[in-house]
């Protein structure tokens, strides 16, 4: 008995100062974004080499998600498309919780696109080490605009067109 306690000690203190020394994971964080459409700029690129991806309107409101039909997914390219640098460094302050998130799912990443108001949003993936990309929907046409496309999503769900 004596024998097996000893073994047993012997091998759970080196055990012990092993893991005393063992460095967690920790994500290598860059001071600095590369740009200030950094995120932005990765969802395009996927958009425009014709990845398959789902569009999910989530309304804050009322903590609902809404599925986009496939027909409206034209709306991020022409988003995207629509935006200029100005948008970017135009100072936006986010003072509220976002009214909507469209979730735009890749088959193996998901951004977030955080809608303020019909002025303000905010795109981040899922586990992104950068801060978030903060841009100005100003001068964008209403036919782009995100916030104006979610509250048509909202409607098509709960059955009214047009």
């Amino acid at each position: 008995m004596k024998k097996l306690i000893s073994y047993i000690v012997i091998l759970i203190i080196p055990l012990l100062f092993v893991s005393c020394n063992i460095n967690t994971a920790q994500y290598s964080k860059p001071k600095n974004k590369p740009s200030l459409d950094y995120y932005t700029n990765e969802i395009y690129r996927r958009l425009m080499s014709n990845e398959e991806y789902k569009l999910i309107v989530f309304d804050m409101d009322f903590y609902v998600s809404y599925d986009v039909n496939e027909n409206e997914h034209s709306i991020l390219p022409e988003f995207f498309d629509a935006l200029k640098t100005e948008n970017f460094e135009a100072k936006t302050e986010i003072n509220s919780s976002p009214k909507f998130k469209l979730i735009v799912e890749f088959s193996d990443f998901k951004y977030i696109i955080n809608i303020y108001d019909e002025e303000v949003v905010s795109i981040y993936p899922w586990d992104g080490i950068y801060e978030e990309d903060i841009l100005s929907m100003e001068d964008i046409p209403d036919y782009y605009n995100l916030y104006k496309f979610c509250e048509y999503i909202k409607k098509v769900a709960k059955g009214f067109e047009g």
